[in-house]
């Protein structure tokens, strides 16, 4: 039990490293193969954030933000796989099973993002940088155990899965998102939240595409003049899979009218005046390549 303890401590709830000591039985310390879901994210800019602050200004602001993070991750049932300056990986589903982590992993990313609207107006007011942070989630088989030295290891998540997250923590910066799950992830939890698909993606490393939303909000709870947007947003995706440049540059241009602030859009406006210009060829599917990580 106080291995236990120590070992997990830091790294689960208090709730869930309590289960474990009831019943150690629920904890396998070898990897496993295991179907999960990974998050990663990583503050936008932070590498200009990080030089215009003194050294103990910089962890002061880091270990703010990643307490808080950390203290909604538990909240969660989320696992802590470890911290990398700014960036945040964690995953849901182990060491404690449930069927339902997906969901968690999503709704923790929507809480993450309204406290960091609380916590951004509290820096201003404070005369402190402003952290933006972009989330990546991705659902999928994984390894998931012990890794490392027998003196010193971490409980980690390893697979093409966790790597897929990653990835997609990187490709908000394409679209001006801050939240991007893929198709499994939703498919898990669209009963719980609000969507709008964004593009099918070829990321970095893998040669099959996939199909990427952003996350919005709960189920229910998306604003009525979002919605509007979200609509006219998917009815340009439509057309512009059929390659109808100016019909859906119209309808994206309604859109961003009702938004100018809506990245996505903005993102499909500029796609479609190249295509017009110059047309993909006749076998183009629709897929979007990631030419950086």
């Amino acid at each position: 039990k106080k291995w236990i303890e120590g070992a997990f401590g830091l790294y689960l709830a208090p709730a869930v490293v309590q289960q474990l000591k009831d019943n150690p039985d629920m904890l396998n310390l070898g990897g496993e193969r295991k179907v999960l879901t990974a998050f990663f994210s990583d503050v936008a800019g932070f590498s200009t954030i990080s030089e215009k602050l003194s050294p103990e200004e910089l962890v002061s602001l880091l270990n703010e933000y990643l307490t808080e993070m950390s203290d909604l991750i538990h909240k969660y049932e989320g696992t802590i796989d470890k911290f990398e300056g700014d960036a945040i990986i964690a995953f849901y589903g182990a060491p404690i099973s449930y069927p339902d982590h997906a969901t968690k992993a999503c709704l923790v990313c929507l809480e993450m993002q309204r406290r960091l609207v609380e916590l951004r107006e509290k820096w201003e007011n404070e005369g402190k940088s402003e952290l933006k942070v972009r989330m990546g989630v991705n659902t999928g088989p994984m390894v998931v155990g012990n890794m490392g030295s027998k003196k010193r290891f971490d409980y980690t998540i390893m697979g093409d899965s966790v790597n897929l997250a990653a990835r997609l923590e990187g490709a908000n910066k394409e679209y001006s998102t801050y939240i991007m799950l893929t198709d499994a992830t939703y498919q898990e939890a669209k009963a719980d939240i609000e969507v709008r698909e964004l593009d099918m993606l070829r990321v970095v490393g893998k040669k099959e595409p996939v199909v990427v939303y952003e996350l919005l909000s709960r189920k229910g709870e998306l604003d009525a003049a979002k919605a509007k947007v979200i609509s006219l947003f998917q009815e340009g995706l439509k057309r512009y899979r059929m390659r109808q440049w100016d019909s859906a540059m119209s309808v994206f241009r309604e859109a961003f009218s009702l938004d100018p602030e809506d990245g996505p859009t903005k993102v499909y406006i500029d796609r479609c005046k190249v295509f017009q210009e110059n047309a993909p060829p006749a076998d183009w599917d629709g897929v979007f390549t990631m030419k950086t990580k």
